[in-house]
């Protein structure tokens, strides 16, 4: 009789695969593999909220929370450079992170309150790209880098069904929640810059780490029209294919909302201006009436206050097509805020 050891071997390996792939829960792996891109601020924002946790206890300036997607890097308390009496009285932390869905700001905020942390106020950025279940944001990146085991299972039904078996799938599959970069890799090896790996050392990190969570990269003194156009038309391509708007994410920001009033937390939603060609999509998909005015309708709900900053800011610089020039926001937060002191005084 033949040896059919052989019909065991596919068995065999897989088994191997399987263990291999242990390897890549260790800890290491979660705390000191530091890639680049999206994962950058996911992790900071957790090293960012232990040190508002110790602020907030110790501080006497009010705090201001930055919620949101990219469009929110440039929050700070830099917009405060001329005006010093702001200064004295505020503290800006941002916590937008890039391509955050607002269930992530949700699932912070959640944690703050929690721990006995409510801002003096929230501003909240929206944009409607994040309300398009099918685009998976939910997914990733919130669920893949920011969001912890026990907001999954709590939240678990009103998590869309493609999402939540792309999350099992990283749970079977630890490697595909990795997302190693082998091209990244091969970069720090031939630069002898393995060090980035390591969060302590690694440059962005090192940036946001240096004040409160702001990202002022974006930023430009002067528009390139020609290049903006052209990114328009790119962003429609990525964003706006098939585009529509889901219930998820409202569901989301009213349990934010209801949260917020909860705890006499005030919340300004903020939805970011963007370059003329790229508002035009917005206008084309009918976004003001459909998207916008359901966020109006939320917000007057539970006593929050909405900005849209495509009519209400003067600034028309633009990073890109759907970012502003960094230098924006200074007269962006301090007309937030002088709206905000009108109401309190």
């Amino acid at each position: 009789m033949k040896n059919k050891a052989f019909i065991y071997y596919p068995v065999i390996f897989l088994i191997f695969l399987f263990f291999i792939d242990k390897i890549f829960t260790l800890s290491f792996f979660k705390e000191r593999f530091l890639q680049s891109g999206n994962v950058i601020y996911y992790k900071q924002r957790k090293i960012l909220f232990k040190r508002l946790e110790e602020d907030f206890r110790k501080t006497k300036k009010n705090i201001a929370i930055a919620f949101g997607d990219s469009r929110a890097y440039s929050i700070s308390e830099f917009a405060f450079s001329g005006r010093p009496s702001r200064k004295e009285k505020w503290s800006v932390y941002n916590f937008s992170a890039a391509q955050a869905v607002p269930a992530y700001s949700y699932f912070l905020f959640e944690k703050m309150v929690s721990a006995g942390i409510k801002p003096g106020i929230v501003f909240f950025v929206v944009s409607p790209e994040g309300f398009d279940d099918s685009k998976r944001f939910m997914f990733k990146p919130f669920l893949r880098l920011g969001a912890d085991d026990e907001f999954v299972i709590k939240y678990w039904k009103e998590i869309p069904l493609d999402d939540r078996k792309e999350y099992l799938l990283d749970k079977l599959i630890a490697y595909r929640g990795v997302e190693m970069d082998f091209k990244l890799l091969l970069s720090r090896l031939s630069k002898n810059s393995m060090d980035q790996y390591n969060p302590a050392f690694n440059k962005e990190m090192l940036i946001l780490n240096l004040y409160k969570g702001e990202q002022l990269a974006y930023t430009t003194l002067a528009n390139d029209t020609e290049r903006l156009n052209n990114d328009s038309i790119r962003m429609r391509n990525v964003y706006f294919s098939r585009f529509r708007i889901d219930d998820t994410q409202f569901n989301f920001i009213e349990k934010f909302l209801i949260l917020a009033k909860a705890n006499n937390v005030p919340v300004f939603l903020i939805w970011p201006k963007v370059f003329g060609g790229y508002r035009k999509i917005y206008e084309d998909l009918g976004l003001e009436e459909k998207w916008w005015k359901r966020m109006i309708s939320l917000s007057g709900k539970y006593s929050a206050k909405t900005f849209n900053l495509n009519d209400i800011s003067g600034c028309n610089l633009f990073y890109d097509a759907s970012h502003q020039s960094a230098t924006c926001y200074n007269e962006q937060l301090n007309m937030l805020l002088d709206e905000f002191e009108k109401t309190t005084r």
